[in-house]
């Protein structure tokens, strides 16, 4: 129950919180507690009476006990079956999708990191490019152009690969 003007929409008792974990644990523990008590009590008026129908209403007592204990037994093999499972899921799919073994890249080095060494030297071989245009007697203004081209859309994945966004910048590289 929520006071008045409470800004939580949540309610109380949610079903895995330590709260209803321990009513479940009382409520069972009374459950098999008042199972007992009906069967000692059967029990008893049986062995005092004497009668065959005070021995069937113990055996039946009995009975239901036994089937209690065996659905807790059972219900409890299958929360901590359920545990397991949910624990090994959890971890194959931290394996399916957790980081990959740099394989393909030498020495620990990861590809997105050899992708980013890569463009790298792009970057240096078309700044090498418009250096030698600039110094030249008469410069190519389309190949400064292309030049300065390659290098803002290397630079940019390079960032997007850092980001992790997956898309690449369109356009032609020259090399």
């Amino acid at each position: 129950m929520q006071p008045i003007g409470s800004s939580s929409t949540q309610p109380a008792d949610t079903a895995g919180s330590p709260r209803s974990g321990r009513t479940a644990l009382w409520g069972t523990v009374i459950g098999l507690a008042v199972l007992v008590v009906i069967f000692a009590v059967a029990l008893i008026q049986a062995a005092n009476a004497n009668s065959l129908l005070g021995w069937i209403l113990a055996g039946i007592a009995l009975g239901w006990l036994m089937l209690a204990v065996w659905a807790l037994t059972m219900v409890r093999r299958a929360a901590a079956f359920g545990r397991e499972q949910v624990r090994q899921a959890q971890e194959q799919f931290q394996a399916q999708h957790g980081r990959a073994p740099a394989t393909t890249a030498g020495e620990g080095r990861s590809l997105r990191d050899e992708k980013l060494a890569h463009g790298m030297q792009v970057i240096l071989v078309q700044s090498t490019v418009v250096k030698e245009q600039l110094s030249a007697p008469e410069p190519d203004p389309e190949q400064i152009r292309r030049a300065l081209e390659t290098i803002d859309m290397t630079a940019a994945n390079g960032l997007r690969s850092l980001k992790d966004s997956g898309t690449p910048v369109s356009g032609t590289v020259v090399d």
